[in-house]
């Protein structure tokens, strides 16, 4: 379940989503190409700009929708816990025993403690047939998990090295986990080169997980 925070002209409106609902919205953001970021907590940030004809004028207005989940999981996706989930999500019948209360999955078996802590803190989905998958929010963790990014402090007024005049420099470079990096001329610049990475690999994700979850 995710808190849902929808932002519009008339001011914002607070709510619950499911699962499946913050699908729904994940998939109409990509078909309507809406800027997406998701958070390492599990959820994620949809914004877009809305148009209104207004008489002879039109008049543009910002838009958007918060999912932050009841169980964030950033503080969860401890590195035994990542690789437990990576686990889960190596195999198509992983599969939960409720009476060993463990998750097995080909030569793999993940131990009752590790199970329970799975399944308290909303990592995984249990189904009918106790066939496990990873949730929503532990898919969107674990890859913000990879995406986090960040800008550099500009030097400033610095001396150069072997001597010389003082000289100011604002250059930053834009740094993502993933490997992406920016040199920038300065720290405004290297904020919108790091939201635009953000947005683009959160939009492929989102695609990649809206076709991957969607029943066909």
């Amino acid at each position: 379940m995710f808190y849902e925070t929808v932002t519009h002209i008339g001011g914002t409106t607070e709510g619950n989503a499911t699962e499946g609902q913050a699908l729904w919205l994940l998939g109409r953001a990509v078909r309507r190409n809406f800027d997406i970021d998701v958070t390492t907590d599990g959820g994620m940030l949809i914004s877009w700009t809305a148009h209104r004809q207004v008489g002879e004028h039109v008049t543009s207005h910002p838009r958007s929708i918060r999912l932050r989940p009841h169980l964030p999981v950033a503080k969860a996706l401890t590195d035994a816990t990542c690789s437990d989930l990576l686990l889960i999500d190596s195999v198509r019948d992983a599969q939960y025993d409720p009476i060993k209360r463990v998750m097995t999955g080909g030569i793999w078996l993940i131990p009752p403690a590790a199970t329970a802590r799975l399944r308290a803190r909303g990592l995984v989905v249990v189904d009918d047939r106790n066939q496990v998958r990873q949730s929503l929010t532990a898919q969107i963790g674990l890859f913000a998990r990879d995406h986090r990014t960040r800008t550099t402090e500009p030097d400033g007024y610095r001396y150069p090295p072997g001597g010389g005049a003082r000289r100011n420099s604002s250059a930053s470079v834009a740094i993502c986990e993933c490997g992406f990096a920016r040199h920038t001329s300065d720290r405004d610049e290297a904020r919108r080169h790091i939201t635009g990475h953000r947005h683009e690999v959160s939009g492929e994700f989102a695609r990649a997980l809206v076709n991957a979850l969607t029943p066909a």
